[in-house]
């Protein structure tokens, strides 16, 4: 399995993250990937992601792209809701591929 890191961003950085997190892990382990999810809020991305080791960006709120730039980041309400969960999981294995892994 590859291993990925992905960082989790909902308002609190708690409940939703994490409810959007299990999901990705369902879905990428389906596809050969070892997930590590971190949670947090959008005031924590920049952050989170200065030690170069975060592979994806999942969001459900709004957060300011300059924090992350070069990572992908790709709206994950669709996880959180149980709708149209085929477009994260779509792009997240295309910016997956496109990185090699």
């Amino acid at each position: 399995m590859t291993e990925i890191k992905v960082l989790s961003v909902c308002g609190s950085g708690t409940v939703s993250s994490a409810m959007v997190g299990e999901r990705i892990v369902e879905l990428l382990e389906e596809h050969g990937y070892e997930v590590e999810i971190q949670e947090v809020n959008p005031g924590m991305v920049k952050g989170a992601v200065s030690n170069g080791d975060i592979d994806i960006i999942a969001f459900t709120s709004p957060i300011d792209p300059a924090d992350a730039e070069g990572i992908p980041q790709i709206n994950s309400v669709g996880l959180l809701t149980g709708l149209d969960e085929e477009t994260f999981l779509d792009a997240a294995l295309k910016a997956l591929k496109e990185m090699g892994k």
